[in-house]
């Protein structure tokens, strides 16, 4: 099953120091934040600890799997995907950032050597080419 279309059905809550937050809502937090508030990081480590808390072993009740390890399974899946989204589309930034400052850099150059090309041009040239210029 689809683990959003299970958040969905089940009113999945990840818990935060915000308040509970639905899947949705998890997008709009940072991946890690510098002051204390809610971030996507420690969602995933307080998930993580409850499904490591579930996970003692114990020996009656062998091969029995909780119904809470299932619904901590799948709420650590959609954080983990929502991280990746995120940090996927931090990548695609940083991407289109830096080729769009080799763009610039380019251009400069591109338009320091048109200058350059332009002053080697010989006197008689320059002269015939504003003489053949409209006013």
């Amino acid at each position: 099953m689809d683990i959003y279309k299970f958040a969905a059905q089940k009113r999945l809550r990840f818990s935060s120091v915000k308040g509970d937050l639905t899947a949705e809502q998890l997008f709009d937090l940072p991946l890690k934040s510098q002051t204390g508030s809610a971030d996507l990081d420690t969602v995933a480590r307080t998930i993580n600890n409850e499904l490591k808390g579930l996970d003692q072993e114990s020996f009656v009740d062998v091969g029995i799997s909780s119904p809470r390890k299932q619904l901590l399974e799948n709420a650590l899946a959609i954080v983990k995907d929502v991280i990746k989204t995120k940090q996927d589309a931090n990548a695609a930034d940083l991407l289109r950032r830096d080729n769009r400052e080799r763009k610039q850099k380019l251009l400069a150059i591109l338009e320091r050597k048109e200058d350059e090309k332009l002053s080697a041009t010989s006197i008689e040239d320059i002269k015939k080419q504003l003489a053949e210029m409209p006013d």
